[in-house]
């Protein structure tokens, strides 16, 4: 004589195990539901009036920097933060008495530092010099550019001591 299972559904195992799959991606997607909620994304930006004219600039600066022929090295004292900045001294018609040293992370607005580069005095070779200090120097990938009122110089970062900025090069996409 074969004996039959007399426990009522709700008592069983498999009708809970079938219940429970499409049970926990509801849960998962209510709960990916309100991470996005939760945070931003700084990779997108909100069209606002003003933008384009600041590409433009952008734009203006580098090419200008581009028919000067400039260049600029750049020396990070990864330790104590302290930023060089060297350009021939051919270069330029008139320095400026400050630069802006702006590093920009490719992902995290947050991430992002601008510094003051104030001038000092020249090296050895008469090149203008400026110098600036990281309050903390920043680790990983990022865009590193050199702007005066007029021009830019840009290039990509990736944590050595020494870096070579140049127009248009490496440019933040």
């Amino acid at each position: 004589m074969v004996q039959e299972d007399t426990k009522p559904w709700y008592r069983q195992f498999w009708p809970w195990f079938i219940i429970a799959l499409p049970a926990s991606a509801v849960i998962a997607g209510f709960t990916t539901l309100w991470i996005a909620m939760q945070t931003t994304d700084s990779l997108v930006l909100v069209p606002e009036q003003g933008v384009r004219a600041e590409a433009d600039r952008q734009v203006a600066a580098a090419r200008l920097a581009s028919e000067l022929g400039l260049a600029a090295a750049v020396d990070i004292d990864l330790q104590t933060g302290v930023v060089k900045a060297v350009m021939r001294s051919g270069d330029l018609e008139e320095t400026p008495a400050t630069l802006e040293f702006e590093m920009s992370h490719p992902a995290f607005a947050e991430r992002d530092q601008l510094i003051t580069l104030n001038k000092a005095m020249p090296d050895d070779e008469g090149n203008p010099v400026w110098v600036g200090h990281f309050v903390s120097v920043p680790e990983g990938r990022y865009y590193a550019v050199l702007k005066s009122s007029d021009w830019r110089l840009s290039a990509e970062w990736n944590g050595d001591a020494a870096l070579t900025l140049r127009s248009g090069s490496d440019e933040p996409r």
